[in-house]
C-alpha cells in the first residue's frame, strides 16, 4: 500500500455547502476505490492524506494536482506502508453552520480543546496531521507558490520535517534534502553549512509557533503568553531539542552563528521584559515586581523546565510551569528581603 501526504492552497474561498458536497462526493468515491485518509481545511491552507493501493492512490493524487480549486500542491510524504493509519475517508474544517458537523465523514479536528491525538506518534502521516492541526500557518504550508518553490524555503521545510522525525542528533544536510525533495547540492547552494540551515530553521519554526500566540501577551499577560508558548512547544519535541542545541551554540563564541543565536535570545528576553512592564501598567502584575528581575525569573523557569523535559520522562512541562509561575507571582506581591538563612561560613575564612 501507499501513503501520500500533501499540502495545497485554495484558489478561492469555499463555502460550507461546497465543503459538504466535496465531503459527500469524495467519501463515496474513495470508499468505492478503497482509499482512506483525510482532507483538512484551515483558512486557505489544506493538508490531505491518501492511503490505499499504490496505483489508485497515485491516480487520486493526480486528480488533486489538476483540481482548479487547489494550487501550490506539494508532497510532504510519499511512502509504502503496511497498515493504514486512517480507517475511512473524512474531512475536517471549521463550519459556520454547526449542522455541518452532523454530515457523515465530518471530523472535528479543529474543535477547541480537542486533546492531542494519542496515535500521532504511530505514523508520519498522523504526526503531520497533528502538526497541521496545531500550526496550520507554519512553514509546512505556504500561501505563496513562488515562496514555496524558493530553494531556501524548501530547504527549511525539509529541515523542519527532518527534525520532526529524527531530532537534532540524526540531522544532516543530506537528511534535510531528502525530506525537501532536493539534492544535497541544491540545499548547500542555499545554506552552505548545516549550522546555517539550522539557524534559519530556528527562526522560521519559532516564529511560526509564536506569532499566532503573541496577541495573548497584550490580552492576558506575559505569563499567559509563556504558558501558551510552552504548551505549543511541548507538542513539538524536535523544536524543543533544536532550541536547547541553539542555546549551547550561543554559549560558545567560537561557534559559527553563536552571535546570531544570542541576538535571538536577547530579543526574546527583551520582549518578556517589555511585556511584564506593560503588565504592571495594566494592573495585571503588582508594582512591587521589577520587570528586569521578573524576566530573569520567568526565563530561568521557562528555559530550565524545557531542558528538564528533554532529560526526564515524568516532567509535565505546562503543569510544572503553571505551578511554579503561580507561586512566583505571589512572591512578586511582597517586598524583597535579603535572606540570612544562606549565610553559610566558608571553610578557612578568618573572622
Amino acid at each position: 500500500m501507499r501513503s501520500i501526504v500533501y499540502t495545497s492552497t485554495q484558489t478561492r474561498p469555499i463555502t460550507d455547502t461546497e465543503l459538504a458536497q466535496i465531503l459527500a462526493v469524495g467519501r463515496e468515491k474513495n470508499t468505492v476505490l478503497g482509499v482512506t485518509g483525510i482532507l483538512a481545511h484551515k483558512g486557505d491552507n489544506c493538508l490531505g492524506i491518501l492511503e490505499g493501493d499504490d496505483a489508485v492512490v497515485g491516480a487520486r493524487f493526480g486528480q488533486v494536482r489538476t483540481d482548479p480549486r487547489h494550487t501550490n500542491v506539494r508532497v510532504l510524504m510519499d511512502e509504502s506502508i503496511e497498515h493504514r493509519s486512517f480507517p475511512d475517508w473524512s474531512m475536517a474544517f471549521q463550519p459556520i453552520d454547526p449542522l455541518m458537523e452532523q454530515v457523515p465523514g465530518f471530523s472535528d479536528l479543529f474543535a477547541p480543546g480537542r486533546p492531542l491525538d494519542p496515535a500521532a506518534g504511530l505514523s508520519r502521516a498522523r504526526g503531520l496531521l497533528e502538526w497541521f492541526r496545531k500550526h496550520p500557518l507554519a512553514p509546512l504550508t505556504s500561501r505563496s507558490a513562488e515562496a514555496d518553490e524558493a530553494p531556501r524555503t524548501r530547504a527549511i521545510n525539509g529541515a523542519i520535517l527532518a527534525l520532526h522525525d529524527g531530532g537534532v542528533t540524526r540531522f544532516s544536510l543530506e537528511v534535510a534534502a531528502a525530506h525537501a525533495g532536493m539534492t544535497a547540492t541544491e540545499v548547500r547552494a542555499a545554506f552552505p553549512t548545516e549550522r546555517a540551515l539550522l539557524a534559519a530553521t530556528v527562526e522560521r519554526w519559532t516564529l511560526a509557533i509564536s506569532t499566532p500566540l503573541t496577541p495573548l501577551m497584550a490580552e492576558k499577560g506575559t505569563v499567559a503568553y509563556l504558558h501558551a508558548l510552552l504548551a505549543a512547544q511541548a507538542e513539538e519535541p524536535g523544536l524543543v531539542e533544536l532550541l536547547a542545541a541553539s542555546l549551547v551554540s550561543a554559549a560558545d563564541p567560537t561557534v559559527d552563528g553563536a552571535d546570531y543565536y544570542r541576538s535571538i535570545y536577547r530579543r526574546f528576553r527583551e520582549s518578556v521584559r517589555n511585556g511584564l512592564a506593560e503588565d504592571v501598567r495594566a494592573g495585571r502584575e503588582p508594582e512591587t515586581m521589577d520587570p528586569v528581575r521578573g524576566a530573569e525569573q520567568l526565563l530561568a523557569l521557562y528555559d530550565g523546565l524545557r531542558l528538564q523535559a528533554l532529560l526526564t520522562t515524568d516532567t509535565d512541562l505546562v503543569e510544572a510551569f503553571d505551578r511554579a509561575a503561580t507561586r512566583m507571582r505571589r512572591g512578586w506581591s511582597e517586598q524583597y528581603e535579603q535572606p540570612t538563612y544562606w549565610d553559610i561560613p566558608v571553610a578557612g575564612a578568618r573572622g
